[in-house]
């Protein structure tokens, strides 16, 4: 019996709501990705007991709510919040807000350095020289991800990453 009266505190204890994160921010933009006039939705988001431990959110939808593009991370490694920079909240605006050119204005293949790319030359190429919509965002402090729209699959797909200077 002495048992059962330990147990039943514990138990009751394991069943308490537990705290909120203390992380938790969100902020949405809308872009035209897929087209002239998509409207499509980016919402980048942080979630975590602490920002320091938060992780990041990117994701892009379709007008209709189908999901086309998303990049997670973490927030400390993308954000790195320092004495007197943006809040959390201020940052994940910023964050939503899309670059959206064309794959043209990719670098030339020559200029790729190793491992910005996961795609081979020709096909590297081929996305290149067809124009088609790019989005790029950052996925760390000093670096960006692009990625591609291929209208034909009516999928997103990873075009390549550079560090962020070099895209000015």
């Amino acid at each position: 019996m002495s048992r059962v009266v330990f147990l039943v505190p514990l138990a009751l204890a394991a069943c308490a709501p537990r705290p909120a994160a203390q992380c938790e921010y969100s902020s949405t933009h809308t872009i035209d990705f897929t087209g002239a006039g998509a409207h499509d939705v980016v919402t980048a988001r942080a979630i975590g007991p602490t920002c320091e431990d938060a992780v990041a959110l990117y994701a892009v939808r379709e007008a209709d709510g189908r999901l086309i593009w998303t990049w997670a991370g973490p927030l400390r490694q993308l954000y790195g919040q320092s004495e007197g920079g943006p809040e959390p909240q201020a940052f994940l605006q910023q964050w939503a807000r899309a670059a959206v050119t064309t794959t043209n204005t990719a670098p030339a293949w020559p200029r790729l350095a190793t491992g910005q790319t996961t795609l081979d030359r020709l096909t590297y190429e081929d996305i290149r020289a067809r124009n088609l919509p790019m989005l790029c965002h950052l996925s760390s402090n000093a670096r960006e991800v692009c990625a591609f729209w291929e209208p034909a699959a009516g999928v997103a797909g990873l075009y390549f990453e550079r560090n962020r200077e070099t895209t000015r």
